[in-house]
Formats: structure tokens, sequence, C-alpha cells
């Protein structure tokens, strides 16, 4: 993992800033990769980002492209024919019709906004917004619950960072080895689905 350090450390040293926006604008990693590596003094030395910078600019970052993937994704959707049947996108329709199905019009807001709101792998803004986009729910209000669960997600991230300030590298590099562990068996789970569908 050192490479990824000495990435980060060669090519953004200047401008800590950037490389927080561009990597809490990420699918998947968003702030919880994001705050980490702003705090992460061995990556930045005296440049790393104090716990509100961190904060904000991940928070920022992680939300920016919310509106624009509901609005594109419904696009799609009053385009396209198959578009949700897709095997990518049956585990988000799945959710979205699990959401849309709650009793109460503040739950299934409360639920997205949860759903945004915990900070592990396959969760946050832009599983938050794919679903919203499938869904049929008020596109305003989407944002506003996927905006609060992006500031609770990256205000739970920002504290854990806090209270073990001297293991923000263990942490960066621990979210790290699970995102991608999660994806590579996102990826083989698929794989192994179509196989038995081809037989």
């Amino acid at each position: 993992m050192n490479f990824i350090t000495e990435f980060f450390a060669n090519n953004f040293i200047n401008c800590v800033w950037l490389a927080v926006l561009i990597v809490a604008f990420l699918p998947t990693l968003e702030s919880k990769i994001a705050i980490p590596l702003a705090m992460n003094t061995a990556i930045w030395g005296n440049n790393a980002l104090p716990a509100s910078s961190a904060f904000a600019l991940s928070f920022l970052g992680s939300v920016l492209p919310c509106y624009l993937i509901i609005f594109l994704v419904r696009k799609l959707k009053s385009k396209t024919t198959g578009f949700l049947t897709t095997s990518f996108f049956k585990k988000y329709n799945y959710k979205s019709i699990t959401i849309q199905n709650k009793k109460s019009t503040f739950t299934k807001y409360l639920a997205l906004a949860g759903l945004v709101a915990v900070p592990i792998p396959l969760t946050g803004v832009w599983t938050g917004s794919l679903i919203a986009g499938i869904s049929n729910l008020n596109i305003n209000y989407c944002v506003l619950s996927i905006v609060v669960g992006g500031a609770i997600s990256a205000g739970a991230v920002t504290l854990l960072c806090s209270i073990f300030e001297n293991s923000i590298s263990y942490i960066f590099m621990i979210s790290l080895i699970i995102i991608i562990a999660f994806m590579l068996t996102e990826l083989i789970i698929s794989a192994c689905k179509k196989k038995t569908k081809d037989n």
C-alpha cells in the first residue's frame, strides 16, 4: 500500500484539499477514505488537514454529484427499456422498492438518509443517489435526505479519526482494504451468478 501513500505525497503535497475533494467525489470511496486521507500526517506531514477542514471538504466532495446522479438515472430510466433489469442495477432496484414500500413518507426519506449515513462499503452518496434515481420519490427531498446522511457519515468518520488520531494511517489502510475486498467479492459473486445462468 506504500505506492498509494507515495502517489498522494508526490502529486498533491501542495494541494491536499484537491486530493481530498477528488477522493470524496469518487463512488465507494467518498468520505470513508477522504477524511482519513486528509488528516493523515504520515502522507502529508505538517500539511495534513485539521478535522474541521477534512470534514467540510470530504462532505462537500461526496455530495456534489448527488443531484446530477439522480437526474441522469431518471432520464435513463424514462428513455431506455430494460435499464433496471441489468444485473448491475437489480440490487439498487430492490433497495429502491424496499424504501418506497415504507408506510409513511417521512420513513421513506429517513430510510434513504440512514442508508447513506452508514460509513461502510456499498453505502453512501452514490448508492443513495442511484436508489433515489430509480425510485419515484420527490427529487428535492431525496437530495435533502442524502445530504443529511452524507453529513452524518462524514461526521462519524471524522469523530473516529479524531479519537484515534495516532492511528489514522491504519484507519486509512484498513478502510481501503475493506472497500477493495467488498468490491472483489461483489465481482466474484456477479461472475459466479452469470456463469450459473449461462450453464
